[in-house]
């Protein structure tokens, strides 16, 4: 019997950059609350930008965020990674001494931005609606390292992915979901970490949980899942890696709760 099920947001739920949930979503999560069926929302997205998408759901929902970074149950943290700060702090360097590149600090509450173009904190504040803090020295900041990001103007994500690989891969996991946007993670942190210490905290097995994915970094996460779904626009190995495919969550989620 199916109790867990958790979702990828951007690619997965969110289509084309869309930054509201679908409306079908509401009445999907109002049922599977009454069902006694946990749904989570997994993403790399910030805890406050997902507890905006749910809405008035959002204190019924369980969080993985920032790419599996922490993990929370009913409003508390059971999981968190902290990154080695000077490390942390060497890539922010690295990150900052390219023109076209801007960094994002991400604590549990809050993402720390040192911006150098209005344009950047104008994205993140009023597109993504992030809760962000803008400082005049990111290194300054006292809180944990949760994740560090490099934001990529223009149209060269790929070539910038692939020029911080070089630098980088040996001490971070690069993942770059959406564009513009490039996560730095440390080894062996992923969604399906997060996952796993959520479902160890609420004794869940892989044949309870339902799973739904697009990207590379959603392959964790799916492999928690007994039934795990690829919505069709996904990367070829990630339907590859997938029991079922679905063109959107919403189809199956509605056969489910018998919507």
């Amino acid at each position: 019997m199916i109790r867990l099920i958790a979702s990828d947001m951007d690619g997965t739920i969110l289509r084309d950059g869309a930054q509201t949930l679908p409306a079908r979503m509401f009445p999907i999560l109002e049922k599977l609350t009454e069902k006694g069926i946990l749904f989570v929302a997994a993403s790399g997205r910030q805890y406050a930008n997902l507890r905006r998408l749910m809405g008035l759901l959002a204190d019924r929902v369980d969080y993985i965020c920032e790419n599996g970074a922490f993990a929370v149950h009913r409003g508390t943290i059971i999981y968190k990674a902290a990154m080695d700060r000077a490390l942390g702090q060497a890539l922010m360097e690295d990150i900052l001494a390219v023109p076209d590149c801007e960094v994002q600090l991400s604590g549990v509450d809050t993402a720390y931005i040192q911006p150098k173009k209005t344009s950047y904190t104008e994205h993140l504040k009023y597109v993504l609606k992030n809760h962000v803090t803008e400082v005049d020295d990111i290194f300054s900041t006292s809180e944990d390292y949760i994740k560090i990001s490099a934001y990529v103007h223009g149209e060269h994500t790929e070539e910038r992915l692939e020029q911080f690989r070089l630098r980088w891969g040996r001490q971070f996991t690069l993942a770059s979901t959406c564009a513009h946007w490039i996560d730095f993670i440390p080894p062996g942190i992923h969604k399906g970490h997060a996952m796993k210490a959520l479902m160890d905290t609420l004794g869940f097995s892989s044949e309870e949980v339902m799973a739904f994915g697009d990207n590379y970094n959603d392959l964790e996460l799916l492999s928690c899942a007994r039934e795990n779904y690829a919505v069709t626009t996904a990367k070829p190995e990630v339907i590859a890696a997938c029991r079922h495919t679905c063109e959107y969550v919403e189809d199956v989620l509605e056969a489910f709760v018998g919507l």
